[in-house]
């Protein structure tokens, strides 16, 4: 059951690109993908700008004078830059959750609303202050806890041999779990899903929750075009993978 509501993760975001085609949704997957380039344009400048001299302080301070060099600098200066790159990716989904959250928002609310043919919600600024707070909430909490466990996860492959095999797929399953928490959770806020309700209904679709996920960072794999198109597409993915549990009569659905 696990692995087939996996698979129904994945497999919506055929039925995501064709939503995408038929209503014309461009303009607001091209939105977030010029901002998540974006936010990478602005990780390689800070690299450029604060690594070159912090890698020659190691070099000059931290390292012992016969190692210190040409060589061990370019060392240090490629750690450095992994380092970087693993603080981005790891933050980046936060980033894309939290900062990009108007925006995906509503390009999840312009597909239920095309789906069902039903009128927008009345805006409100008491709502949209409840549902920044409330999205913050939540994304703060996930990201603690997708830390705490990828760091597990991490120290697991260290047990020679089993945990070799097993660390990375733990490492994608729990990144899996938490970006389609956070995607599927623009249409849960909507829904006024409070963070009990949400976390219960995440929790009891977790395979499917994962699976979305999972195509997300399938996409972010890509370079640059995975980067550019993954916030919008899961958007559109977590958006019809929610509100088909939502409607279906033995989801078990509690808002509260």
């Amino acid at each position: 059951m696990f692995v087939k509501e996996l698979f129904a993760g994945l497999a919506i975001y055929k039925k995501a690109h064709r939503m995408i085609a038929e209503q014309k949704l461009w303009p607001w997957i091209m939105l977030p993908g010029v901002m998540s380039l974006g936010y990478l344009l602005f990780l390689a400048i800070l690299g450029m700008t604060i690594l070159p001299g912090f890698s020659a302080y190691i070099n000059q301070n931290w390292i012992p004078g016969f190692m210190s060099g040409q060589a061990t600098y370019t060392m240090v200066s490629i750690l450095m830059w992994l380092f970087l790159v693993i603080i981005g990716y790891l933050s980046y989904q936060q980033v894309v959750l939290i900062c990009f959250s108007p925006i995906l928002g509503f390009l999840s609310e312009m597909v239920e609303t095309r789906m069902h043919d039903l009128t927008p919600p009345r805006f409100t600024f008491q709502d949209f202050f409840q549902d920044i707070l409330r999205g913050l909430a939540i994304n703060m909490r996930n990201f603690g806890w997708m830390l705490f466990l990828t760091a597990m996860a991490w120290l697991f492959g260290l047990v020679p041999l089993v945990g070799t095999m097993v660390s990375p797929v733990l490492i994608l399953l729990v990144q899996s779990y938490y970006s389609g928490f956070g995607l599927v959770d623009y249409t849960l806020e909507r829904k006024r899903f409070s963070v009990g309700g949400s976390i219960a209904f995440v929790h009891h679709h977790r395979a499917r929750v994962t699976g979305v996920g999972m195509g997300f960072i399938c996409m972010l794999l890509i370079p640059l075009i995975g980067w550019f198109f993954a916030p919008g597409y899961g958007t559109v993915a977590a958006t019809l993978s929610a509100l088909e549990k939502i409607h279906d009569p033995d989801a078990g659905i509690n808002p509260s």
